[in-house]
């Protein structure tokens, strides 16, 4: 028998999945510690994409000097685009990070990447700097159709307490993602602390996912102590609470993506 906290769970799920113009785009934040299926729920977002809507275009955002995760989606399953001049090159993790090349393509400016990059694959964009995203983001607020906008670890992107120009930057990427449902664009993050993300981003979540080991938000309804009793089941999948609108319920993620043999690679930035 399927619980009520189950039923809000899919219920919620499919609003996440959804592509009423009615109701516009979403902003999803997954949380949970090291190891708790962050990375599995955006890629299992992904594949959902990928699978439902062919149609549309998917981009991706990666950290910088760790493993990259696309490839757990497969070989082929992915295009990587670079901007010129910023001084990204990929390094072979097994072979004492010697620079390779990955097919990647290069691209000058954001109007050009629009253009080259392909639906119903995930487009993984590597600008040097990681809070270039903020800006990228609020030209694709412009195009006028669906955009699915994945990205790993969003406080390395909009960092708590900063100050300065990059203070100013997160202020205007705030309106930006106030936006997102008239702006028909979908967006999913993942970090390991709310408390790593700046206030103003935190506040304009749509939906709220807590995997185990996860801190809770001051604003969310679900309490601290539902999201510790979280259960980590490596068979049936990870328990993890979704929370949208003043409701929540239960969901199970998966770790069903694995690191492919042979492609254990990661972006740098030279001279950094």
């Amino acid at each position: 028998m399927v619980s009520r906290p189950e039923i809000e769970g899919s219920n919620i799920l499919k609003r996440i999945h959804s592509r009423d113009r009615d109701h516009g785009g979403v902003f999803s934040e997954v949380t949970g510690a090291m190891g708790g299926s962050k990375t599995s729920a955006l890629l299992s977002f992904t594949k959902h994409t990928q699978i439902n809507h062919p149609e549309e275009k998917i981009f991706w955002s990666e950290n910088y000097d760790s493993p990259l995760q696309i490839f757990k989606l497969g070989a082929e399953n992915y295009k990587l685009y670079v901007q010129e001049g910023s001084n990204v090159v990929f390094r072979n993790r097994d072979k004492r990070l010697e620079v390779t090349r990955l097919g990647e393509i290069y691209f000058k400016d954001y109007d050009e990447l629009w253009e080259i990059t392909e639906p119903g694959i995930p487009n993984v964009v590597f600008f040097g700097d990681r809070h270039k995203w903020m800006d990228f983001m609020k030209y694709l607020s412009g195009i006028g159709s669906w955009v699915n906008i994945f990205i790993d670890e969003i406080g390395d992107i909009s960092p708590s307490q900063t100050g300065g120009d990059l203070w100013k930057e997160i202020e205007g990427f705030a309106k930006t993602m106030k936006n997102v449902r008239r702006c028909m664009m979908n967006v999913h993050v993942n970090t390991q602390s709310v408390v790593d993300v700046d206030y103003r981003i935190r506040s304009k979540v749509m939906m709220k996912i807590y995997l185990p080991g996860a801190r809770a938000d001051k604003t969310s309804r679900v309490t601290q102590r539902a999201i510790d009793n979280l259960i980590r089941d490596p068979v049936n999948g990870n328990q993890a609470f979704v929370e949208y609108s003043g409701t929540f319920g239960k969901v199970r993620f998966s770790d069903i993506f694995k690191p492919l043999n042979g492609y254990h690679y990661e972006a740098h930035v030279e001279g950094t």
